[in-house]
């Protein structure tokens, strides 16, 4: 299978920790004490799911062992919808704690790719195999897919008053491991992966603030399975999302 290589600089690590603690100590000193706080969020918006290589394996109905790799299916522009559960901590109220959960379109169109394959099966007793190569002619299809994800989450009160002592605007961030649902064997299961977020929310009303958040899902290696075939991809989703806010 060829799949997708994320590339990674050992720097990146060290420039992220640095931005977290600048983040840290500057929140520190612009906040006012204020009272810890629960927040329930709904949110929606656009998907872009980013093409890979699909590794197709298993049995097909007839017996015969399949193995076949399609190159760069590509994806349309799909949509997100779901919602968290956040907490923010009285003795640190730029620090808090959620629970998203969401769904996301995986709409496949119609299109022809190129494939390699190998399929081996026996004739009169013995193995024969089979290494065909070409295009492969993918029918148009939308999966639906769901994830959860528990949230470190920071955020940074600005414009703060009287009446809004958590700050009218809130620029923040969110991140953690996240969990897909797919089918495997006929039965629910989970695969592990990650989420990761940025937006800013305006307080409106006391209990009601708007945002607007970007988003990118990643979960390496997920599979489906359907009618003795396994289905290998990785998926890289961007999202852009806008939602309500309550907040108590």
């Amino acid at each position: 299978m060829s799949t997708a290589r994320v590339w990674y600089d050992p720097r990146m690590k060290t420039t992220l920790s640095g931005a977290v603690a600048i983040f840290v100590i500057a929140t520190l000193g612009v906040v006012t004490p204020a009272h810890a706080e629960w927040a329930i969020d709904l949110f929606g918006g656009a998907s872009w799911t980013k093409s890979a290589d699909m590794d197709v394996s298993g049995h097909d109905s007839s017996g015969l062992s399949v193995r076949t790799t399609l190159s760069d299916v590509k994806l349309d522009t799909g949509f997100t919808a779901g919602g968290r559960v956040g907490y923010w901590f009285e003795f640190a109220p730029f620090l808090g704690l959620g629970l998203d959960a969401f769904y996301f379109s995986l709409p496949i169109p119609a299109q022809t790719v190129a494939s390699s394959s190998t399929f081996s099966g026996s004739f009169l007793g013995k193995p024969i195999t089979f290494t065909p190569s070409g295009d492969a002619n993918i029918q148009a299809v939308d999966l639906p897919s769901a994830a959860f994800s528990p949230q470190i989450m920071l955020r940074w009160p600005l414009l703060t008053s009287g009446d809004a002592p958590k700050g009218r605007l809130q620029p923040y961030l969110g991140a953690g491991p996240a969990w897909a649902f797919t089918v495997k064997s006929d039965e629910l299961a989970l695969v592990l992966g990650g989420l990761v977020r940025a937006g800013v929310a305006v307080q409106v009303f006391q209990h009601l603030a708007l945002f607007a958040e970007y988003r990118y899902s990643f979960f390496p290696g997920f599979e489906l399975q359907d009618r003795g075939l396994t289905f290998k991809t990785d998926l890289d989703t961007h999202h852009v999302v806008g939602g309500l806010s309550f907040r108590f």
